[in-house]
């Protein structure tokens, strides 16, 4: 008798579980579809009903940080991730999602913070691997992005995006031969991928740009003449204000390398 009972509240208890991992899916589901139709309360009615139901979800409270972020409610998305990461401290995910909501806000010490927990968790995360560096890099840490960046080429992760930041905080840095390889590098690699991609013409100012800063690494070099070629060059807006620094007073136009931000 005492085992029938027990056996039939287990079975009981499992139903009752089945169902409501059911309804949980169910309103995550009704949450997708509500968002897609631009019914962001109902969305958020949904996921939040979704939440409610599966307390080790944490799908359901990220879909709920995308949805307050698109609302501009950022304290309200930080919160729902911030309920993932206790429901699941070893997922690496809501950490990576609330770091890069803290860099969109500019709250770059939490975005750093939360980069790097991301990386303890798990270490072969290459997005985090790549934001750490550029929060870095906007916090006017050169030596600590550098070596992040530096760590990304180790692995072969490294994109071209971050070849050119590398190089260009090596050029002032102290290594301005060495800037200027890895831009060209950069340069070489951004232009194969957008011939591959055959990406619209939108595109092809970030390699002006490159050429630019492979000019300022010349200039950083003393290397004058191969600075000049490339500005004349240029169809850059900036050229001939450059070309026209470079003639005048080229220590000026050093110094103003070494001293810039990079952005």
């Amino acid at each position: 008798m005492i085992f029938r009972l027990s056996a039939g509240f287990l079975v009981g208890v499992l139903a009752l579980l089945a169902t409501v991992l059911y309804l949980s899916d169910y309103y995550t589901g009704e949450q997708q579809r509500l968002a897609a139709a631009g019914d962001v309360a109902g969305a958020l009615e949904a996921s939040q009903r979704a939440v409610r139901l599966d307390p080790f979800d944490t799908d359901a409270l990220q879909a709920q940080s995308f949805l307050w972020r698109q609302q501009q409610e950022y304290d309200k998305a930080a919160l729902a991730l911030k309920d993932a990461i206790e429901r699941d401290p070893n997922n690496y995910l809501p950490y990576l999602t609330l770091a890069n909501l803290r860099l969109a806000t500019g709250d770059l010490d939490a975005a750093v913070k939360g980069y790097r927990e991301v990386l303890q968790l798990n270490p072969k995360e290459e997005t985090a691997g790549s934001a750490l560096a550029r929060a870095l890099l906007r916090q006017g840490k050169l030596e600590e992005a550098k070596a992040q960046y530096e760590a990304l080429e180790e692995e072969h992760v490294i994109t071209y995006q971050d070849l050119y930041n590398l190089g260009r905080i090596q050029v002032r840095t102290g290594e301005p031969l060495e800037g200027a390889r890895t831009i060209m590098r950069a340069k070489h690699e951004a232009d194969a991928e957008l011939n591959r991609k055959r990406e619209p013409a939108r595109e092809r100012p970030l390699l002006v740009s490159m050429d630019l800063a492979i000019a300022d690494a010349f200039v950083v070099q003393g290397r004058y003449e191969r600075a000049r070629e490339i500005l004349e060059k240029s169809p850059s807006e900036q050229a001939p204000g450059l070309l026209e620094l470079l003639e005048s007073d080229p220590e000026a136009y050093r110094d103003q390398v070494i001293n810039s931000d990079i952005y």
